[in-house]
């Protein structure tokens, strides 16, 4: 176990920030943030500590385990599976199902395949209508088993540290509804038949935290006492949708393949990536789409960056050209976890599959 320099244990100064955190934000210790931590920890303890050691939520979820009903992860509509949570080297990997126990919860035979639809970054409101309109369309057709959102579906512009010069009304209302309108829509699309959901916090979804952690926290004093949490997923109601979520930068395991919101932005992010987790893995964030193949004694992996469904032509950008693609992920699983992966992009809103047009802009 690693020192810090005063000669105490890194993992005892962790605990102890941990149960100061939950102190100050008047919350259970099982119940700190990410960014709850790092607003006390700043200073204490450095990153590369913490990551050494599992990550923080991985410490936090082995030092303070949840109360019984939580730490099981059963969701209202989910399937009673097993849930654990291993470790990838530094980083905490949640894995919440094998593919043999969600084929039989889908009554599949061990010769069909598992359909999991992977939605990348969308950005409600700032989304592409024909791009979304085309994957909705897509999925009541496709009849996925499983579905991941992997982060960004909000663009949290009411609370972006990035706009504060920005001469529009800042309201976090209609970006919220926007999102629970088009999640009941691809809830809707999705059909009964898909068990598995998950919803990967992306670093735009983290806004929210931030800011009500570091602009108005006073505001919101005693507010959990009263059963209210203002956190993303209870904000959009993800838990009564069926949803298990995701922290930020923490990785969702299904079969052989990795899912991530996305870390680097390098003009190579898919070799980044895979030189640095060195497994198969599925990640937004860029918008772009983008693979990378490389080999290892641990076989051949892949990583590769699914596009997005926001516009195109982001404010920001002030009419800078850019390589972002609207796209997809569809995964096919086979029993053993192994799987193929078709990554479609879609070309003003337009896109073809096994033969068939899904086109966005007619209804």
């Amino acid at each position: 176990m690693g020192k810090s320099p005063n000669g105490k244990s890194v993992l005892s100064d962790i605990t102890k920030i941990v149960k100061a955190a939950a102190k100050k934000y008047k919350t259970k210790p099982y119940n700190v943030t990410s960014t709850q931590f790092w607003s006390v920890a700043e200073g204490k303890v450095d990153e590369w500590q913490v990551r050494k050691l599992g990550g923080f939520t991985g410490i936090r979820d082995t030092e303070f385990p949840p109360p019984v009903d939580l730490q099981t992860g059963i969701l209202p509509r989910s399937p009673k599976v097993k849930y654990k949570v291993p470790k990838l080297e530094n980083f905490t990997v949640h894995e919440s199902a094998s593919l043999r126990e969600l084929f039989k919860l889908s009554k599949l035979n061990d010769n069909d395949v598992f359909r999991v639809l992977v939605q990348p970054d969308t950005h409600v409101p700032e989304h592409d209508v024909a791009a979304v309109n085309a994957f909705l369309k897509f999925a009541e057709w496709y009849k996925p088993h499983g579905y991941i959102n992997i982060g960004d579906f909000l663009e949290m512009e009411s609370v972006s540290h990035w706009d504060a010069k920005n001469p529009k009304p800042r309201r976090l209302v209609p970006e919220v509804k926007a999102a629970k309108d088009l999640l009941q829509k691809i809830d809707k699309a999705l059909g009964p038949q898909c068990i598995y959901k998950r919803f990967l916090i992306g670093n735009h979804e983290d806004w929210l935290d931030q800011f009500l952690i570091n602009k108005i926290p006073e505001v919101l004093d005693g507010l959990e006492d009263l059963g209210i949490n203002l956190r993303v997923q209870d904000v959009l109601g993800l838990k009564d949708l069926g949803y298990r979520t995701i922290p930020l930068n923490e990785i969702l395991r299904l079969g052989e393949l990795h899912y991530i919101h996305g870390y680097y932005t390098l003009m190579h992010h898919a070799k980044k990536h895979l030189d640095v987790f060195g497994v198969n893995l599925a990640y937004g964030h860029l918008h772009d789409v983008q693979s990378f193949t490389g080999v290892s004694v641990k076989g051949v992996h892949e990583a590769f960056c699914l596009g997005c469904l926001r516009s195109l032509n982001a404010s920001f950008l002030k009419g800078k050209p850019n390589n972002w693609s609207h796209a997809l992920g569809i995964i096919e699983y086979r029993i053993d976890g192994t799987y193929t992966r078709y990554v479609p992009i879609m070309i003003n809103g337009r896109f073809s599959f096994n033969g068939k047009i899904f086109d966005g802009n007619s209804v």
